[in-house]
């Protein structure tokens, strides 16, 4: 299990509802990077729904009158969200999920895609010959930022 992802998952297990978002966000983004069976892609999938009940009931809260109304319903959906988590961290300590491997020409394919970047840069980075050597720790890095803004890209556009 990596580290980063066994801290955020333990924040997130002994923190309240006000500071979830905090915890919650950026253990997303890694998640992003894992991929498993057809039971971890559904246990992320669910972990995701409750995660975005969990944010719209914290979101609800600060703009509402029933504040302490969303503020019980933000505890429920913090309490499932730590079911799916201790489930999750089974598997991850199981050795059931492993870190994906970012895969240069498909990522800048999907940036070029999305329209995050013009068609000049792409042609330029896809054609350059040191593109299939982008296996460096430094890269690899690089990389995998890259495939979680545009996870971002994508949260943003589907709203």
């Amino acid at each position: 299990m990596t580290d980063k992802i066994a801290v955020l998952i333990e924040r997130l297990l002994a923190c309240d509802p006000k500071t979830a978002k905090k915890y919650l966000e950026p253990l997303l983004l890694k998640l992003e990077e894992l991929e498993g069976d057809q039971y971890f892609q559904e246990l992320l999938l669910s972990l995701k729904r409750r995660a975005r009940n969990l944010l719209e009931d914290l979101r609800h809260s600060r703009s509402s009158k029933l504040r302490e109304d969303w503020l019980r319903l933000a505890a429920y959906d913090l309490e499932e969200v730590r079911r799916e988590l201790l489930h999750l961290q089974e598997l991850l300590r199981g050795g059931k999920v492993k870190t994906r491997e970012p895969e240069p020409e498909r990522l800048l394919r999907e940036i070029y895609q999305e329209g995050g970047m013009s068609e000049a840069t792409w042609l330029m980075v896809t054609n350059h010959p040191s593109l299939s050597k982008c296996q460096s720790g430094e890269a690899r890095k690089t990389l995998l930022r890259l495939s979680s803004l545009l996870q971002e890209l994508r949260r943003i556009r589907n709203g």
